[in-house]
């Protein structure tokens, strides 16, 4: 038993440990940033203790797929999931980031992330200071940035390959041997600073992730057997996982993720595991193929896509269809006035129209037919529109889909906000088949990424209203579990994810009954680099939120403590850098 006087006690809550036990009523005392004694703490003293009577108490939830990879350097608690009880996030998914760098490459790092990810380039300029080169100089950085949540970073694939090739070599060629061996190198002096493992996405020449220029990335067309290379360096070290996505929409290639678990021996985390009420089918070959991998002996999750989430988007930003030259060509004017020229010019609406192709946006915006008319605010005449889809009014009006949209956005001003569909609509039964398998994980926000038309670090505060309270799925202690504890150990953080004496004390305490995400329309927040703003879904429910025994939130408001950190998993080991010959 702990004697001395504890930092914090948590006293009286229902505790949800994160390892699948039954809740049960207890306290919890916190020293440092340690969880060190759990039970009846009646009688013993804390500098502070916290009410949780009637309150559920459990770990804080662990995302792996983020994108909060320049955000942190503004917003050390990575809104929306630092104030939705996520307190670990990965970074550096799906091959995307801005290390290892050469100088002369940074401008055109920017645009890729914005290309890939959305995230605008005049928000990069203001917020990235440059201060590095090679990884472990980022590292470096984010090391030293003021941090309300733990975080922890992939090696971004695409960087890579282009610092060691260059981007044109990088993407028409494969490496020489000399070249793969240099990059083997540079994984292990990432991984010895404190790289988690590597991130990269696979999906050929038709996906939305493209370039600035609409080519794939280096990664997406890479020979299988270097990608294999790569991943062979954590079998090497014994320490790290992978992340890999395979698969946008309807183009998918599962091979390369065996291969790569094969010769690593590591986890590999595969994106994504999104049930569809489109096509509820479809996920399905892929819940079986995880278990013909396990019964293979190879360590693969799927990582689900299991919240409501819906974008809303307007024609004067970032577009979310950016995928396609010609959304992208409309993306790349720089005015308002010059976007609304463009989408009234005759020709431009006869290349939309003609090119128009609903599997084409299926990767973004789904059809226009099914997107509703969210908000046309200042528009009085127009508010008939609301809640309609732009096929009803395009059949109501005798025009094509296409130029229903342009229509409603011209006579806005361009203001007009389309909300898409959710993938998963209202079907908690449906999730269920993909969030009770196994091996698929909870969680990927995205954080970070698309916040002009889409945020989703609000889903843990989804998964326990919807997908437990409301629909019981279900049960609090298997979800709590999948939204922390499972994905902590994936990642090789074991003294994360779970409310134990010895383990860190990242911690949420919150009002079951109250607990959810406001609906309707996004808010906007200005509250980007430059005043530029973000969409944002509010949560109500959490009372504490604690972050290496730290309160991070109270009552929904950040406390402006900075309690958070870079999570190292892999050891340094130099030997291991030694260049292999070339083959």
């Amino acid at each position: 038993m702990h004697t001395k006087k504890f930092d914090t006690i948590i006293k009286g809550g229902t505790i949800v440990d994160g390892t699948r036990f039954p809740r049960f009523r207890g306290d919890i005392g916190i020293v440092g940033d340690e969880i060190v004694e759990i039970g009846n703490l009646a009688g013993r003293e804390a500098d502070t203790t916290i009410d949780a009577a009637g309150m559920i108490v459990a770990p804080g939830h662990v995302d792996l797929h983020t994108h909060y990879d320049a955000q942190i350097f503004w917003d050390p608690y990575c809104s929306n999931s630092g104030e939705n009880g996520v307190t670990t996030v990965v970074t550096g998914n799906c091959g995307f980031g801005f290390a290892p760098c050469k100088p002369e490459d940074r401008e055109r790092s920017m645009l890729m992330m914005e290309n890939t990810e959305q995230v605008p380039i005049k928000q990069l300029k203001l917020a990235l200071p440059w201060t590095w080169e090679t990884y472990p100089e980022w590292l470096d950085a984010l090391r030293a940035v003021p941090k309300g949540i733990n975080l922890l970073m992939f090696l971004p694939v695409n960087p890579l390959l282009i610092y060691v090739m260059g981007l044109e070599a990088a993407k028409s060629r494969r490496p020489t041997g000399e070249e793969l061996a240099e990059m083997k190198r540079l994984i292990h002096e990432a991984m010895d600073a404190g790289a988690c493992g590597i991130g990269m996405s696979y999906v050929g020449h038709a996906n939305s992730h493209t370039d600035y220029d609409g080519t794939p990335m280096p990664s997406d067309t890479m020979h299988k057997e270097d990608a294999t290379a790569l991943a062979s360096v954590l079998g090497e070290r014994d320490e790290g996982f992978i992340q890999l996505l395979p698969q946008l929409g309807m183009t998918k290639d599962f091979e390369l993720a065996e291969l790569m678990a094969a010769a690593s021996g590591r986890p590999i985390v595969v994106n994504v595991i999104a049930p569809s009420t489109m096509m509820p089918d479809f996920h399905l070959p892929q819940l079986e193929w995880l278990d013909e991998m396990r019964a293979k002996g190879h360590q693969i999750f799927g990582q689900g896509f299991l919240h409501r989430a819906w974008s809303e988007f307007n024609l004067l930003e970032v577009n979310i269809n950016d995928h396609i030259p010609t959304w992208r060509r409309l993306s790349a004017v720089p005015t308002v006035a010059e976007k609304l020229a463009l989408i009234a010019d005759p020709a431009f609406r006869k290349e939309m129209i003609e090119t128009y192709d609903p599997m084409q946006t299926a990767t973004g915006s789904g059809p226009l037919e099914l997107i509703k008319v969210s908000v046309v605010k200042g528009f009085p005449d127009l508010e008939h529109y609301v809640g309609q889809t732009l096929g009803e009014i395009a059949t109501a009006e005798g025009k094509h889909v296409v130029e229903a949209m342009f229509d409603i956005s011209i006579a806005t001003e361009g203001t007009a906000d389309f909300r898409t569909i959710a993938p998963s609509g209202d079907d908690a039964t449906l999730m269920a088949t993909a969030l009770n398998h196994p091996l698929v994980l909870a969680g990927t926000s995205d954080g970070g990424a698309h916040s002009k038309f889409y945020i989703g670090g609000h889903w843990p505060t989804e998964h326990i209203s919807w997908l437990h309270r409301e629909s019981g799925v279900i049960s609090l202690e298997d979800l709590h579990a999948k939204m922390s504890m499972d994905p902590a150990r994936v990642a090789g953080i074991p003294d994360r994810g779970g409310l134990r004496p010895g383990m860190k004390a990242d911690i949420i305490i919150y009002d079951y009954d109250e607990l959810r995400v406001a609906d309707g329309p996004y808010e906007l927040k200005y509250d980007l680099p430059g005043g530029d703003w973000r969409r944002y879904r509010q949560s109500f429910g959490y009372k504490f939120i604690l972050v290496n025994g730290v309160v991070t939130h109270k009552d929904g408001q950040s406390t402006g403590a900075h309690p958070g950190g870079f999570v190292q998993v892999t050891q340094n080991r130099p030997e291991l850098r030694v260049p292999v010959a070339a083959e």
